[in-house]
């Protein structure tokens, strides 16, 4: 296993105007409102030539005119949401993360709310990575990538591992960004490359006891190796020079119900829910409070997410958001 030095890693602090140092007294714990979510395949208008055919083809319904209503609403969501900090999957380039921050300023600017630091990374030449906001001070941004030689098929496409920390009055959490390998062309073919990106992220919370991770895993909560329905605790398991190994994390779905959380997944896919979005967290850190949130304008008058479509301009993406308070 090695690390590919084709890798974008782009780290954007003060996105807008300038932030002062923290001058609030120091606290023994601290708590942040963190939003997962995947958007679904938000490109912007300029083609570079990776972006998915649809947005790309010369017949495509693709324009300025729908990235910027794309993106209009999807900062009427991220204000709805109104979290200290957003994950986002499935982003093309950081100019986006530019725009999103602009959009959400208004021509106005405060520190103490605006999303003021921000993080991008993607393989060089994929079409997709993924993006972290915060109100809060970004640091030690790393990515952690994969190229297997040893399996029977070639290694496909993957989204690396990023690891950020976030700091608020100098308390750090990091965060560990996920988007995993799709189940696209068969479950049980592609499960294999889940289960790399399984050990690289379970290496890497073995050795970070006070973090969390989340995104988009493509593995609903059951397929995980689950240690305690009643505690909620995953086994992440962990290949590495020294044999295998596991790391317990604890993971919401299994500790909340439907009523407490607001839905019974996070994907909705041929008449079926999937908690596929996830929270992981160590012993160090608490969740207090889990939700898959539901609100205009990103789902429908069921409840199910109101996947973005071309052809009309509607909708915003396939996936709800998880909102996540914790206490570190």
């Amino acid at each position: 296993m090695k690390h590919p030095k084709s890798m974008i890693l782009v780290l954007l602090a003060a996105l807008i105007g300038g932030c002062a140092a923290s001058t609030v007294p120091h606290k023994s714990e601290e708590r942040l409102t963190v939003v997962t979510w995947n958007v679904q395949t938000f490109f912007d208008a300029v083609t570079d030539g990776t972006e998915y055919s649809e947005y790309r083809s010369e017949k495509s319904r693709w324009s300025r005119d729908a990235y910027e209503r794309r993106l209009k609403t999807l900062c009427t969501a991220i204000k709805k949401l109104d979290a200290d900090v957003y994950v986002l999957e499935e982003i093309e380039n950081a100019g986006i993360i530019y725009d999103i921050a602009n959009q959400l300023a208004g021509g106005t600017w405060n520190p103490h709310t605006q999303l003021q630091y921000a993080l991008f990374a993607k393989d060089e030449g994929a079409a997709i990575g993924c993006a972290v906001l915060s109100r809060f001070p970004l640091s030690n941004a790393t990515v952690h990538a994969l190229d297997v030689r040893s399996e029977r098929t070639p290694q496909p496409a993957m989204r690396p591992l990023i690891a950020v920390t976030v700091t608020k009055n100098t308390r750090p959490l990091v965060i560990f960004v996920n988007h995993w390998k799709s189940k696209f062309g068969g479950a049980e073919k592609s499960e294999v490359w889940r289960d790399w990106q399984e050990s690289v992220l379970a290496g890497r919370m073995a050795e970070t006891p006070v973090a969390v991770a989340c995104g988009d895993f493509n593995r609903d909560i059951a397929e995980f190796a689950i240690v305690s329905d009643a505690r909620g605790t995953v086994a992440l398991r962990h290949a590495g020079r020294l044999g295998k190994s596991t790391v317990n994390v604890t993971a919401p779905w299994l500790t909340t119900d439907v009523e407490s959380r607001g839905s019974p997944g996070s994907y909705f896919f041929r008449d079926s829910w999937e908690c596929i979005d996830h929270f992981f967290i160590t012993d160090a850190v608490t969740l207090e409070t889990f939700t898959v949130a539901t609100g205009d304008p990103w789902t429908n008058k069921d409840a199910t997410p109101d996947r973005y479509t071309m052809y009309n301009g509607r909708g915003c993406s396939d996936h709800l958001p998880l909102v996540g308070t914790i206490r570190f």
